[in-house]
């Protein structure tokens, strides 16, 4: 995992079929409920893991994971993608936006103000946006820091999992 990467994704190809790795996934999390303590819910073709209460923080990750069957019964194609809650990433999204926001009023009302003449107190949005937003990056920058031993192990428990797939796309450096 690349140190920049807020959401890491990676592709992976396995020999086995996608009732086969559903399967060892299930019994992986059931069989080692100490050394994996991890939920997995299903929706819209995703399996979606994600820590048990105990453990879990505002900042854990979690672990999507996408099926795609090979047309001549190849294997399977996984697409895996690590990162924060939706609802965590929904909302620095949104912060994100706000700092546009903020950013492109500054320079339109300033630019108001300095064609009609006026005092231009609107300039003032501009730097205070993009401290928003630098603020906004380093709170997830932090976030990340404190998710990365729970990104690791997710991974781990992929690999466990599911031995025998063969890395497609991605970085593994971690």
């Amino acid at each position: 995992m690349s140190e920049y990467e807020i959401r890491p994704r990676y592709k992976f190809s396995n020999p086995r079929q996608v009732a086969d790795l559903n399967k060892s996934l299930r019994q992986a999390i059931e069989n080692e409920p100490d050394k994996w303590p991890l939920q997995f819910k299903r929706t819209h073709g995703h399996l979606i893991f994600s820590y048990k209460k105990p453990i879990k923080h505002l900042w854990s990750p979690e672990m999507d994971l996408n099926f795609e069957e090979q047309i001549e019964g190849e294997g399977t194609i996984i697409r895996v993608v690590i990162g924060p809650a939706a609802a965590v990433w929904t909302f620095f999204m949104f912060l994100y936006s706000v700092a546009a926001i903020m950013l492109f009023g500054g320079f339109i009302l300033s630019y108001s103000q300095f064609t009609l003449g006026k005092d231009m107190w609107g300039f003032w949005l501009i730097p205070a946006s993009v401290f928003f937003a630098i603020t906004v990056f380093l709170a997830g920058y932090w976030g990340k820091k404190r998710a990365r031993r729970q990104m690791i192990s997710l991974k781990k428990f992929f690999d466990n999992a599911l031995p025998g797939s063969v890395l497609m796309e991605g970085n593994l450096n971690v």
